[in-house]
């Protein structure tokens, strides 16, 4: 299985897996001309999709969702309050993920999860194939200890490193956006993320990339250090985080012949 960011932001989100020529995108939250430029520099494109998901109704994961689904006939897998967005009406290329249920999709097997954010049902993703196992968890305020298992024992963990606390309180927001970004259905932070990982133990995933980043309240550099702070202190300093780019070149992760970084494109 290989996985590539696309992009990783508030600006939009968006990730290709692939397994056996099965190609799946993991949020739809760039524009369709951008999304095809970025499927582009990876040789590839939105008609070699087999589908799309998306974790919630918030326009920097749904926005390409309706017009990549009009103009390449891509199903659009996601929960039944994110399909019930006014974007997707009426759209032929729904499909309903639900929770507790496995959807497979070529090669790859996606279990849904739910995840504390103020979308509408949000969802985060373990998807496995060949072998292998992914998760991508982005944008919930916290991570209850009930969802721990499926971070465990992956080869792969996209999480979620949002915010330095310290930044975001001190920074330029609206004090009521503040709150929402610190709250139980916001986002999580650099040490929530950090601890999160480190709550999984030995069954800690091989690989972390941090993701979602903001651009006010946080840097690459921040939140690479605070994360590893935690891990270090827990027992797990081998575990290197990688702080992903917003956009720019695909990143890319592959699990055959052995977990390991693939050079940038």
């Amino acid at each position: 299985m290989r996985v590539w960011s696309l992009a990783s932001g508030s600006s939009g989100n968006a990730y290709l897996l692939e397994a056996d020529g099965c190609q799946v995108l993991v949020e739809c939250g760039l524009p369709l001309p951008t999304l095809e430029a970025a499927l582009g520099a990876l040789g590839s494109s939105p008609g070699r999709l087999s589908a799309a998901l998306v974790t919630h109704d918030h326009g920097d994961h749904l926005r390409g969702a309706r017009p990549l689904a009009d103009a390449y006939s891509v199903p659009i897998y996601a929960s039944a309050g994110t399909l019930a967005h006014p974007s997707l009406e009426g759209c032929a290329r729904l499909r309903e993920l639900r929770v507790g249920e496995a959807r497979r999709i070529g090669e790859l097997e996606v279990r849904p999860f739910r995840v504390p954010h103020d979308g509408a049902e949000p969802l985060a993703f373990r998807i496995e194939a060949q072998g292998a196992s992914v998760a991508i968890v982005t944008d919930l305020g916290y991570v209850p200890e009930s969802l721990l298992p499926c971070l465990q024992d992956l080869d792969l963990l996209i999480l979620e490193a949002n915010h330095d606390p310290e930044m975001l309180w001190a920074g330029p927001y609206h004090p009521r956006l503040k709150r929402r970004i610190a709250g139980d259905l916001g986002h999580l932070s650099n040490t929530a993320a950090g601890q999160t990982v480190a709550a999984c133990g030995d069954r800690a995933p091989r690989q972390l990339w941090l993701a979602h980043l903001s651009t006010v309240n946080n840097s690459p550099a921040r939140a690479v250090e605070q994360v590893s702070a935690v891990l270090r202190a827990r027992g797990l300093g081998w575990l290197k985080p990688r702080a992903l780019p917003r956009a720019g070149k695909p990143f890319g992760w592959a699990s055959r012949p052995a977990a390991q970084q693939l050079p940038l494109f």
